[in-house]
């Protein structure tokens, strides 16, 4: 493995909970593991219906090295980068689970 090539700074975020001042729990986002990351960015975006609108999705890979603090990493987690939120749809280990593919979507703010 090449670790040169993990050159961008991602942070992985958990979802939580808080409480807000009425007393009611809120779904919040804490920062779960920071790490060094390949980028492998589809050539062509899709659409898809939403709602009856079309919605363009961008499919963005992420590879990363296994360490402790990534291997529970899922579908229920998200990846912070370049002030760009992204959706986790898959996690796939790479080889002898060296590496983690994690294929996510763009989510637009």
């Amino acid at each position: 493995m090449n670790i040169g090539g993990l050159d961008r700074r991602v942070t992985i975020q958990r979802q939580d909970h808080a409480v807000n001042g009425y007393g009611e729990r809120v779904k919040t986002w804490v920062d779960y593991a920071t790490v060094w990351a390949n980028i492998e960015r589809k050539p062509a975006a899709t659409e898809r219906i939403s709602g009856e609108q079309v919605v363009s999705f961008n499919t963005v890979i992420f590879i990363i090295r296994n360490a402790s603090n990534v291997q529970a990493v899922s579908s229920s987690h998200r990846i912070q980068y370049d002030n760009n939120t992204y959706e986790i749809l898959g996690v796939h280990e790479i080889g002898r689970a060296d590496r983690f593919r994690i294929i996510t979507q763009r989510l637009d703010s």
